[in-house]
């Protein structure tokens, strides 16, 4: 009777589990049909139930009575709260719209940004730009594993990052176009660089959250500046918000490069440096002695471990005077410390040999502090149909570095000992920009608009004292080591080290300027057809000019006493040597020059809109003006050189709409890519790794870039984007080595610059996906591309020192992938707060360098990266996050597709191919807490 009544029971509490009912919807907003992510659903009469939407808007309402009418209650931000009555016996799914609460300002609306800094407002963007667009709203670039632009940068499709020596990510390749074209906009208007030799700006001094949206376009049309052929990145800086709005988060973390294998992270006292060059500081004709010099770039110091990373940002906006007057004040700091062991393997061609030998090993440990700041101020104020904004932004990283360099010399290995030489580098480099734009919109008619900016910006790179002190170490071979000195690893272990000897010494001063005063004006007229066709003309003008400044002052030393004798252990020994001036009056550099650049250009284009589609076409007119002064003279070199050009720019787009979710692009247009005034300069100089030189001959670059794309918005959140493009080069300019008399070749004349390499071709195909199901979504792309440059190249007969004539090569365009793709994970549940995104991306093998011989150009290996990203918010406005980067410990490999069966003693080396550097960076994590009121 027992087991009788227990499963009677049993029984009866299944049976109402199982008719307890489920009820299924979707919100969505009800003008626009978007859905509506993190909205809460309540039932009035049970107080339990409760759920909020997903990614998609949809929910499911669990444990309802399969019987009776319940009132669910709505409710989501800046939406009217709705109640609606659904009797569940009769409905098991249910649609639900809802109504903006709108707040009125005279005839212009106020809703907030919301929906400007939403994925949703992202999506709608790309579909109705009118060139081919990708957009990462705020909402993506907090939520990602992301700090600064460079990383966010990496998640658009078609994008790569490339890297500098130390491993950080700085300047973007697009579409497989080298960084240089490319360009930078912030809030639409080009801001110039702090680098020391190039326009294009280093996206890592940017901290990610001071952006509304990251904005690229892939296209160009009249109204945009026709200096790039990859893309234009536009970086739309916070705007003020509807009502008073309060920002901040502060995270701690690490590196765990210095976690593990002994290395430790290493400094020099940067605070006891020489400010100035002696020849700045006290003029040209002044001797400089030692005692101008100060000593602590060489006083090394050693820790197991630095600071942690520190990383915080303030943003505080509000809206005053009836909501005419806005105001966002924003800023970010990011204090990082991080460390980079490389391999650096040089190489040489010998008389008569088709594959290059290692000529030279070398082992090379970077500990580096970077201190990142940023200041972000926005005014706008609202009248009826005039609009004043005044934006403001000042951005500064200071970098501090201290590099350990062993390197050995093959070709000098005697049968009882050899040569390795330790060189100290340090370095505290500052980069700045500031921007200052003043825009006004003026809506005089009904459909007459005119909008003008005046913008002025300056870009500072200091570099001053970059020490550099070498030491010669004679090392007694070891016997287990088989008599051979270079095989197995011979940084490993201790070593007989039987003389230590100061070889040389060097102190670099460098600084640059870029100031820009600009000027923009831009005419609208708004005309209409029968059958709701539209028609809009547009004008406009811009005027550059811009002013930079270089300085290079270099100084030689010498041992005093060429024997003196060191201990041969620890750093110490760089900070105990006496040295003598060889260059008391600094080196004469062709790097001292000022320079002006004047850029002027003018427009026309008409924009035709209907329901199906829309048809652009502009033509642009730019002048270029380019003039360099050397401020020394050099023998057969012109002290002043001008370059001074007019370019012609037709554009053209269709865009076929044959359904409201669907788009059909197809867009031509012709572009340019600048030398810069480093590039133009006749200068030479010993650079990190190469001999340098300038091109006064070197020539702009001109495009012509089409592309074709279809686009499919199945919801307001998801996209699906597929496209092929296609760019043809007339004068490319790429890095190459180029001898004294002008040809492409090496040897000890060889020279690495900036050349005109006939004509190239690119094209290439990609596609982007965004899809949501409840609580997970999936961000996809993929971009292929294929291009082709035919050079010239040097090939020695075999076992001869003539080389064959008429030997070409084709090849890839530098920095470009064939393969790039990202595949973002992501999962939201708004009704207990998690968020989490896992984030991987696939940059394929690359040309990185061109040698001036056949089959020996340089190549980065295929890379897999790994990010992790989490965050869970209470309802208090507080939120834990967490980010992890490069989760797998990616090594990049550099490397020759040809191999010297000489190199094959070297440990790390292949039967197939000649490993040239090898760089690894360790993983770097952070913990963090964001407020938002």
């Amino acid at each position: 009777m027992k087991r009788f009544l227990l499963s009677a029971a049993l029984l009866a509490a299944a049976t109402t589990t199982i008719q307890a009912h489920t009820l299924d919807g979707i919100v969505k907003d009800n003008k626009t049909g978007e859905p509506l992510i993190g909205t809460v659903i309540r039932v009035k009469e049970l107080p339990n139930v409760s759920t909020t939407t997903g990614l998609d808007g949809t929910f499911t309402l669990h444990e309802l009575p399969d019987k009776g009418k319940f009132t669910i209650i709505v409710s989501y931000m800046s939406y009217k709260t709705r109640e609606m009555v659904v009797d569940v016996a009769k409905k098991d799914k249910v649609d639900i719209p809802m109504d903006e609460d709108l707040k009125q300002l005279g005839e212009v609306v106020v809703t907030g940004h919301r929906e400007y800094r939403s994925d949703r407002s992202a999506i709608e963007s790309v579909k109705n730009a009118g060139n081919v667009l990708n957009v990462m709203s705020q909402q993506s670039i907090q939520l990602s594993p992301d700090v600064n632009v460079a990383s966010v940068l990496q998640r658009v499709s078609g994008v790569t990052m490339e890297r500098d020596a130390s491993g950080e990510a700085s300047y973007a390749i697009l579409r497989g176009m080298d960084k240089r074209y490319n360009y930078t906009l912030v809030n639409g208007v080009k801001i110039p660089s702090p680098d020391d030799k190039n326009r294009y700006i280093p996206l890592n001094i940017f901290p990610s959250d001071l952006m509304d949206r990251l904005v690229v376009s892939k296209s160009l049309t009249a109204d945009m500046e026709g200096d790039a052929a990859g893309g234009v990145v536009d970086m739309v800086m916070k705007d003020a918000p509807s009502c008073f709005q309060i920002q901040a988060n502060a995270a701690i973390g690490a590196s765990d490069y210095f976690w593990k294998d002994g290395r430790d992270y290493l400094t020099s006292n940067r605070s006891d440096y020489t400010k100035k060059s002696p020849y700045e500081a006290f003029g040209s004709e002044y001797k400089a002695q030692m005692s101008d010099f100060k000593n602590g770039p060489v006083q090394l110091k050693s820790h197991s471990l630095p600071a942690p990373n520190f990383i915080g940002g303030l943003s505080i906006g509000n809206r005053f005077w009836n909501d005419r007057l806005g105001v966002m004040l924003a800023g970010s700091v990011q204090n990082v410390f991080r460390g980079t062991e490389r391999t650096y393997n040089s190489v040489k061609m010998a008389s008569g040999e088709q594959a290059m030998y290692i000529s030279n090993l070398q082992h090379r440990y970077y500990s580096i502090h970077d201190l990142t700041a940023g200041a972000h101020a926005k005014f706008d104020l609202t009248l009826p149909g005039h609009k004043l904004e005044w934006y403001n932004m000042y951005v500064r990283t200071n970098s501090k570095g201290t590099r350990y360099n062993n390197s050995v010399n093959t070709e000098y290995i005697g049968a009882d000992s050899y040569t390795q030489d330790d060189e100290v580098r340090s370095l505290s480099t500052t980069q700045s920009i500031f921007a200052t734009n003043l825009k006004g919109t003026h809506q005089l008619t009904k459909d007459f608009i005119i909008d003008w900016s005046g913008v002025f910006s300056q870009a500072k790179e200091e570099d001053p004292d970059r020490t550099y002190v070498t030491l010669t170490n004679t090392v007694s071979r070891k016997a287990e080591n088989g008599g051979d000195a270079v095989s197995g690893s011979i940084w490993e272990g201790d070593k007989n080290i039987t003389k230590t000897l100061p070889k040389s010494a060097e102190r670099r001063f460098q600084h640059n300027k870029d100031t820009d005063w600009a000027g923009y004006i831009n005419l609208s007229y708004d005309t209409h057809f029968a059958n709701d066709v539209e028609a809009l003309w547009k004008a406009g003008a811009q005027y550059r000019r811009k002013e930079r400044s270089n300085r290079y002052y270099s100084y030689i030393f010498n041992p005093a006493d060429i024997s003196q004798r060191l201990d041969g252990n620890g750093i110490d020994q760089f900070a105990h040597i006496d040295w003598v001036c060889k260059t008391p009056y600094s080196q004469a550099s062709q790097l001292n020059y000022d320079s002006k650049e004047h850029i002027g250009g003018a427009y026309a284009m008409v924009t035709l809109k209907s329901e199906v589609g829309e048809l652009n076409a502009g033509f642009r007119a730019e002048h270029t003006n380019q003039i360099y002064t050397m401020l020394q003279h050099f023998r057969n070199m012109g002290q002043v050189g001008e370059q001074s050009y007019w370019d012609y720019l037709p554009s053209a787009s269709i865009k076929w709409t044959p359904t409201k979710k669907m788009n059909v692009r197809l867009s031509y247009y012709r572009s340019i890519n600048r030398p810069g005034f480093y590039e133009i300069v006749p200068y030479q100089i010993q650079g990190e790794e190469y001999q340098e030189k300038g091109n006064p001959n070197l020539k702009r670059a001109r495009i012509d870039n089409i592309d074709l794309r279809w686009e499919w918005f199945p919801s307001k959140t998801e996209q699906i984007l597929a496209g092929v493009f296609y760019k043809y080069l007339k004068d490319p300019i790429e890095q190459v080595f180029v001898t004294s008399d002008g040809k492409i070749g090496a040897g000890t004349d060889a020279y690495y610059m900036p050349d005109n390499l006939g004509n190239a071709k690119n094209m290439g195909f990609e596609i982007d996906v965004i899809k949501y199901i409840r609580h997970f979504g999936v961000k996809a792309n993929y971009t292929y591309t294929h291009s082709e440059i035919t050079t010239s190249k040097r090939e020695y007969q075999e076992g001869s020192a003539e080389y064959k004539t008429g030997v070409t090569q084709t090849r890839p365009l530098v920095n470009q992938a064939p393969h790039t793709a990202n595949i973002s994970l992501l999962y939201k549940d708004t009704e207990n707060g998690w968020n989490a995104q896992l984030a991987s991306s696939f940059t394929g093998t690359k040309l990185t360098l061109v040698s001036p011989f056949k089959d020996a150009d340089q190549w980065d290996k295929a890379m897999f990266g790994l990010d992790l990203s989490a965050e869970k918010q209470f309802k208090n406005g507080i939120s834990i996050f967490f980010k992890a980067n490069n989760l797998l410990d990616a090594k990049r490999e550099r490397y020759l597709k040809t191999m010297n069966k000489s190199n094959l003693e070297y440990e790390g080396q292949k039967s197939d191919k000649t490993i040239v550097g090898t760089y690894q960076y360790g993983r770097t994590f952070l913990l963090g807490v964001r407020y938002k009121l």
